[in-house]
């Protein structure tokens, strides 16, 4: 899937290992692809600092964190919503289970696929029963599938893609966020940027990637972009960067992605809403 000699750029997982990575340009326009990728990937995510599926760190970082997850739940829920207030839910990568809850809590029929089985505790100590296993026997069961910075962490996006489609109802859809190295914050912090999360994220996306990737499949009825997760990647990047006081500094830095974001519509994350293909 790759050409060794259309190479994007070298990196290395600035998170936890420190081990080198290079990422390349694949035979889908837009879509990178992370070099080597590792067999075993459970080590690159064992560790309590990864915060999609912690709770107990209390850094001021963490908090912000926590803070901007609630807010993200809410407006996840006015997008779901708006496509399935009748219908079955799946959220896949469920992390903690704060979406799962939040949906049923507002009676909605959620369910939630979670790999991590660190994480499926975390949300079974909050009332939250995760399954370990993508539902694929579930043919055109399901009013919208979402997924939010997931599919980059997945090993055969292709299949995915397939199974989701088999999964969904005729128009149901299918909801997709990724991080976006088309961003500003991304040519900023360059090799840096923590939207690359090498090697956990195997894939990386610009919008014609997802579009190109999916095409098959899918038809594309509208784009969101997510404004908090600049903040959030960009502090991080400034961390891995060591630039002085990474939380004001990283923070200026995403502001300013924003509102460049705002003439190039290229912003550090976004939401892909699309329409599944009869």
């Amino acid at each position: 899937m790759i050409d060794k000699t259309t190479k994007q750029l070298s990196t290395q997982d600035y998170f936890l290992t420190k081990e080198a990575f290079e990422i390349f340009r694949t035979k889908i326009p837009g879509v990178l692809k992370t070099d080597p990728q590792p067999v075993d990937l459970e080590k690159y995510y064992d560790t309590d600092d990864y915060l999609s599926h912690d709770d107990s760190d209390g850094s001021l970082f963490a908090r912000l964190y926590r803070f901007a997850r609630k807010r993200n739940i809410h407006s996840k829920f006015k997008l779901i919503s708006s496509y399935s207030d009748d219908g079955a839910i799946l959220d896949i990568g469920a992390g903690n289970g704060e979406l799962v809850r939040y949906l049923k809590e507002k009676h909605l029929d959620a369910q939630g696929y979670e790999p991590s089985a660190a994480a499926r505790k975390v949300a079974y100590r909050k009332g939250v029963d995760l399954w370990d296993y993508l539902p694929v026997s579930k043919k055109s069961h399901y009013k919208v599938i979402q997924m939010f910075h997931v599919l980059e962490h997945i090993p055969d996006p292709e299949k995915m893609i397939t199974d989701l489609y088999s999964m969904l109802q005729e128009n149901g859809i299918l909801i997709i966020a990724l991080p976006n190295y088309k961003s500003w914050d991304a040519s900023f912090f360059k090799t840096y940027w923590a939207g690359y999360d090498v090697p956990r994220h195997l894939f990386h996306f610009d919008q014609k990637g997802i579009e190109n990737l999916i095409k098959d499949h899918f038809e594309l009825q509208n784009t969101k972009p997510m404004w908090w997760d600049s903040f959030y990647v960009s502090i991080l990047s400034a961390r891995y960067k060591k630039l002085p006081i990474p939380m004001i500094s990283g923070g200026f830095v995403g502001l300013i992605s924003n509102l460049v974001a705002m003439f190039t519509s290229q912003p550090s994350s976004r939401i892909y809403i699309f329409q599944k293909r009869n």
